[in-house]
């Protein structure tokens, strides 16, 4: 496999860049395993997801920054980074970004108890007082996971650009256990593991920070 190149994001690459986004976090814990009850088969429930997910990846990058990585001339990750200057994904960006889809789905009340869940894992990294810089998002096209890919996108991306813009903290939050072992053996510490609930259910959250 070729090198992987990262570059901004662009909109003519929005159909496979969606679509890596998806394959990598549809059976993600924060996503599967909290409405499996609602929907009848699992053809449905994953429809919901792939909603839900590329809802979550156009709120995201109104204030994020993203970007892709191209190799063989095709989107092989997908990375977005929060700068300490960004202005926090609110309600707004998930409304105009496809959230009434899910509100229509589950409902209000649970899509905003939903995404309360989903601001509770970043607690623990929004409890820094220093800037920091934090790697919302690393999708690697499941296809060509586990060859090194991932670690690439860290340790020749994400952390030279961290440190082009004058920053010397990243921070990472995980709800998959498969996870912990990628960061911390990419020079990420464990700050905090924890068990967050969702109208009974539980979704474990591992929250990390690495000094540059």
């Amino acid at each position: 496999m070729n090198m992987v190149e990262y570059k901004h994001y662009e909109r003519s690459y929005e159909d496979e860049t969606l679509k890596v986004f998806v394959d990598s976090f549809v059976k993600y814990p924060l996503f599967w395993g909290i409405f499996e009850d609602r929907f009848k088969s699992e053809i449905k429930l994953r429809s919901f997801y792939e909603h839900l997910i590329k809802g979550i990846f156009k709120a995201t990058i109104r204030k994020d920054d993203c970007y892709i990585g191209i190799s063989d001339g095709a989107v092989r990750a997908v990375v977005i980074v929060e700068k300490p200057t960004d202005k926090p994904v609110g309600f707004w960006d998930y409304a105009v970004s496809g959230m009434a889809g899910i509100i229509a789905r589950i409902g209000l009340s649970d899509t905003l108890k939903y995404m309360e869940l989903s601001d509770k894992t970043e607690i623990v990294v929004k409890s820094i007082t220093e800037p920091r810089w934090h790697l919302y998002f690393l999708a690697v096209d499941p296809e060509y996971q586990g060859q090194g890919i991932g670690t690439g996108a860290i340790r020749d991306f994400v952390i030279p650009l961290v440190k082009s813009g004058g920053g010397n903290l990243l921070t990472v939050t995980t709800n998959s256990e498969k996870n912990v072992k990628f960061y911390t053996g990419n020079g990420f510490s464990l700050m905090k593991e924890e068990t967050l609930e969702y109208k009974g259910k539980h979704v474990r959250n591992w929250s990390f920070r690495m000094d540059l």
